[in-house]
């Protein structure tokens, strides 16, 4: 990766900017840990250089605890832009509105990493690419699943080799729709990755290795008859469904009102149907089913995004 001078400091002076990330949704079924969507569902950050300091300032739902320091997750993500540059950060005020759930398999986390990493790098003058940003960040994150569609857009393969993320993006056609149940919970990713076993059998490996390819023919082919196909897992959905409540309801219930194919959100505990057609349809019908086993949630309807993380300079 390029290197920039200490020299930088000096240039690092009056930025006001505004950045936009996109949700994501992680896995879609069978690629765990290497296929990401991005969702036109966003979050905003503005990030200004002031005299002194670091302000974090935060609007989100009520009782959500987001880190106002430099804990925050937006914080993290500068100040790796900043020691991989060799520069010190600059005093900083720091203001995200929060959108995106949290802790509901959307990405909310890697929002804010993307959002500080591309701040960081719009204030040293862009130094580093976007693919190169790919890699910092899932340093942070740990898995490049959800970053790469954040950073990118479009429908995502991510591969980490050694220290490096290798990254393919795959447009997605406008008429494919998604179809999200958002219940009123949040499932730590943490937890949800806790769960899963150590060891998997060959044939699983290879159940979810031809559905991940199979993903991607159908994207390329427009062939939703195949989703429902490729949607199948048996690498983490199973073991986590234990921890998402009517996890299988919801899925037959979308299926049922004509979903193409049905997935957990990223380590959930929100699931995403995919359909070209009959999308408000298929979000009614979850909601029926979480109500008939008493789970209470909404759902929405929102398209994938080509377009990934945005930042302007407003002064």
């Amino acid at each position: 990766m390029a290197t920039k001078e200490t020299s930088h400091e000096s240039e690092i002076i009056n930025h006001k900017l505004r950045i936009r990330v996109p949700a994501t949704t992680a896995n879609l079924g069978p690629g765990f840990d290497c296929l990401g969507l991005a969702l036109n569902w966003w979050n905003t950050i503005h990030v200004e250089t002031i005299a002194r300091g670091l302000r974090v300032e935060v609007d989100c739902p009520p009782g959500v605890d987001i880190p106002r320091n430099r804990h925050n997750l937006v914080v993290y993500g500068i100040d790796l832009v900043y020691r991989r540059a060799g520069c010190k950060r600059p005093p900083l005020y720091i203001h995200t509105t929060t959108h995106i759930p949290i802790g509901s398999g959307l990405g909310s986390s890697s929002a804010a990493i993307v959002g500080g990493i591309l701040a960081a790098n719009a204030m040293l003058g862009n130094p580093y690419s976007r693919r190169e940003m790919v890699t910092l960040a899932t340093r942070i994150e740990g898995h490049p699943d959800n970053v790469a569609p954040a950073l990118l857009g479009g429908l995502m393969v991510a591969a980490i080799d050694g220290k490096e993320v290798t990254i393919a993006r795959f447009p997605v056609p406008r008429e494919l729709r998604c179809v999200l149940f958002v219940p009123n919970v949040s499932l730590l990713t943490a937890k949800s990755r806790g769960v899963l076993p150590k060891r998997i059998p060959r044939a699983d490996a290879i159940y979810n290795a031809g559905r991940v390819a199979l993903w991607i023919a159908a994207l390329r082919e427009r062939r939703w008859d195949w989703l429902d196909v490729a949607t199948q897992d048996r690498l983490h959905q199973p073991y986590r469904a234990k921890l998402v409540p009517g996890m299988y309801t919801l899925f037959e219930a979308a299926r049922r009102a004509g979903a193409r194919g049905v997935a957990l959100s990223g380590a959930g505990p929100s699931v995403i149907a995919f359909t070209d057609t009959h999308a408000e349809d298929i979000g009614r019908a979850m909601e029926r089913a979480a109500a008939r086993i008493g789970l209470t949630g909404q759902s929405r309807v929102v398209s994938a995004s080509a377009r990934g993380a945005q930042v302007t300079h407003i002064g």
